[in-house]
């Protein structure tokens, strides 16, 4: 089986993924300069899982009114996503809480509904 051999050639393991989402627009549509923040998470992520990668993808979500109706307008934004492979001796809450303090600070300082963030597939938001 080809799990056995990869390990055995690859012997570093990882037990979840962690993904941040940045987006370069505010709520309203205004883009905005995302590399700071883009660094920033790297920063982050790398010294709390021992390394972080970083995409550029194109992303859209239906917008909500200010009652939080979701409408038919379709947002289009450039966002990068900052991957972490986490072992489990990484993956603690103190890390978490980290992460999810630096995606708060991210949505307030640039007018985000909410600010979304993976983990080992599942999509989590945080209401700005």
């Amino acid at each position: 089986m080809w799990k056995d051999w990869i390990k055995e050639l690859f012997p570093l393991d990882y037990d979840h993924v962690l993904i941040s989402y940045l987006p370069n627009k505010d709520k309203n549509g205004s883009e905005f300069d995302v590399r700071p923040w883009e660094t920033k998470a790297l920063n982050l992520q790398g010294k709390l899982f021992r390394g972080a990668t970083s995409y550029p993808a194109r992303g859209s979500y239906r917008i909500a009114d200010s009652e939080g109706n979701i409408g038919e307008d379709v947002m289009i934004e450039k966002t990068r996503m900052v991957t972490s492979f986490i072992t489990e001796k990484e993956f603690t809450e103190e890390a978490l809480k980290k992460v999810s303090d630096f995606l708060k600070e991210f949505g307030k300082k640039t007018a985000q509904d909410s600010a979304a963030f993976v983990v080992d597939g599942k999509m989590y938001f945080i209401d700005i």
